[in-house]
């Protein structure tokens, strides 16, 4: 049996990682360490569930994981969403999907910047009658 768990980054999760191993002698244990932030993780399994391509065993345990997997982002404890992620990224230890994920997130993020940048403020629409529109009118006139 294969047991696999995320590991934080620095050294509070290499600790923590070295005492589970050590815990779990006898079985395979994997400390797999975590890249990205949770919501790219979480986006492979996502889609998995979308396409109907995951399959939940039935059990009193049901009805809590999907009010945090619906809920996530948003709650404040998220644990099941990175054993989920996890699980499937051990499962499918060739799938390195999530990094598209975050190359086309990232392009995204980066063409909406730009635009907002190219984003050119309204012409001004003064009052009739007011300083500015008289200034406008002015230099319409002088054009």
């Amino acid at each position: 049996m294969l047991i696999g768990f995320g590991q934080d980054p620095g050294q509070a999760g290499k600790s923590q990682a070295q005492h589970l191993v050590r815990t779990l002698s006898g079985f395979t244990v994997n400390p797999a360490p975590e890249t990205g932030d949770k919501l790219t993780r979480f986006g492979p399994f996502s889609s998995q569930c979308r396409a109907g391509n995951v399959k939940v065993r039935r059990g009193a345990w049901n009805e809590e994981l999907f009010r945090v997997l619906e809920g996530f982002p948003d709650l404040a404890h998220d644990d099941e969403v990175d054993a989920c992620s996890g699980a499937l990224e051990m499962l499918n230890p060739n799938m390195k999907g999530w990094n598209i994920h975050e190359v086309y997130r990232r392009d995204f993020e980066q063409r909406q910047a730009e635009e907002r940048a190219k984003a050119q403020p309204a012409p001004p629409n003064p009052a009739r009658g007011s300083l500015e529109w008289q200034a406008l009118q002015n230099r319409r006139e002088s054009s």
